[in-house]
């Protein structure tokens, strides 16, 4: 195989490939990306971890067609350190490849590329089209709530219900629970012409890759569903990934329909009392004691932390619905990680019993409707 690459073609092609690609394994082929040149002036670029996978295709100048699997993360730190220009990568029958640029060269070896198991053959029959910004804003606002390797698959994931007019994600990690819905017009893309009705749990590593490689533009990017398989096309990606196989909790019955105290109060000023806390609260002392953020709610809400670290404490103006009050407490970092999704502007702070957690609402819903759930902690006094 003989092919002459533009360096920051292949970049562009190389760089988002490199989110599918397997760590250690003992498949040296998933631990590579898989290129294929054609007499055509095409190279399609492939890479899988078997649960995810990646194609595009970029022009280079194909002298003498092939088929290889080189090293990924390898052939990745030569482009960085290569001139921009033509790149020229040969590879001989024993597979010793050559990459080359004006004076410099790399000597590696490859596999052949029939060894490189291949990708699923997907299509999905359902699915739309979404502004990039879009679909990026709403998984933002839930992303912070998904689970990092939980034994519970479904806490690993977000789970999406599109139908024709609204969209609405929730996440949970069993501390916090995220909902986000926004009535929006798609673009339906099912090749029954049915309406849409799709429901469905995405990965939180996929959309982890899916929000580096998109952009808040309003170009547009189709998502499809297979049975097993949720699809991604934008610009000339193709990615890829498992959706998890399994029936979402019952979110309704997390989030409180009646509370005993609510508050209403300026998300920035909680926001900063929290990361003024934030410096001095522990998330563990010693043994298996806990320190937390303490919140009393009187005329005022006062949120206070007491450490080893030193003491915090601030006052933040509320109305309040009725003149009873709470205290509880909660996992600062919990807290903050809500508040940084929460846009300016005046939220809703509602309460039952110090074992019941906090319901938070912003106000402003002409944009889309936000609401958070985060679980308290039990307090030593």
């Amino acid at each position: 195989m003989v092919v002459i690459f533009d360096r920051d073609t292949l970049m562009n092609g190389l760089t988002p490939a490199m989110y599918t690609v397997a760590g250690k394994n003992t498949n040296a082929n998933l631990e590579g990306v898989h290129l294929i040149c054609t007499e055509d002036g095409k190279v399609v670029i492939e890479t899988q971890d078997m649960e995810k996978g990646f194609r595009t295709s970029i022009i280079a100048r194909v002298e003498e067609e092939g088929d290889v699997v080189i090293n990924a993360n390898k052939l990745l730190q030569i482009m960085k350190v290569m001139p921009a220009g033509d790149i020229k990568v040969t590879v001989d029958e024993r597979f010793s490849t050559r990459i080359e640029s004006g004076l410099s060269h790399f000597d590696i070896k490859a596999l052949p590329g029939d060894q490189f198991p291949p990708l699923p053959e997907i299509y999905g029959e359902r699915g739309f089209i979404i502004q990039q910004y879009l679909f990026r804003k709403l998984v933002n606002r839930v992303y912070f709530a998904i689970g990092q390797n939980d034994a519970r698959p479904v806490f690993n994931g977000a789970y999406f219900k599109i139908t024709d007019n609204n969209m609405l994600l929730v996440s949970c990690d069993g501390n916090k629970l995220a909902y986000c819905e926004k009535d929006i017009s798609l673009e339906n893309r099912s090749k029954d012409g049915m309406n849409l009705n799709l429901r469905f749990i995405v990965p939180g590593r996929t959309l982890s890759d899916i929000l580096k490689m998109t952009k808040d533009t309003e170009d547009t990017m189709e998502i499809r569903l297979s049975r097993r398989y949720i699809i991604f096309r934008f610009a000339s990606y193709m990615f890829f990934s498992k959706t998890i196989d399994s029936e979402y909790i019952d979110y309704n019955r997390i989030l409180p329909s009646s509370h005993r105290v609510s508050t209403y109060l300026d998300a920035s000023a909680l926001r900063g009392a929290l990361e003024r806390s934030s410096l001095i609260v522990e998330d563990r002392l010693a043994g298996s004691i806990r320190s937390y953020v303490k919140f009393t709610v009187e005329d005022d809400l006062l949120v206070s932390t007491i450490s080893s670290n030193g003491n915090a404490f601030d006052t933040i103006p509320i109305r309040k619905e009725n003149d009873e009050g709470i205290v509880i407490g909660f996992n600062c970092k919990f807290m903050l990680d809500a508040l940084k999704v929460i846009d300016d502007g005046e939220i809703k702070m509602s309460y039952n019993t110090p074992l019941q957690g906090v319901l938070i609402e912003p106000q402003d819903k002409s944009d889309a409707t936000y609401k958070y759930f985060v679980m308290p902690l039990k307090m030593n006094n």
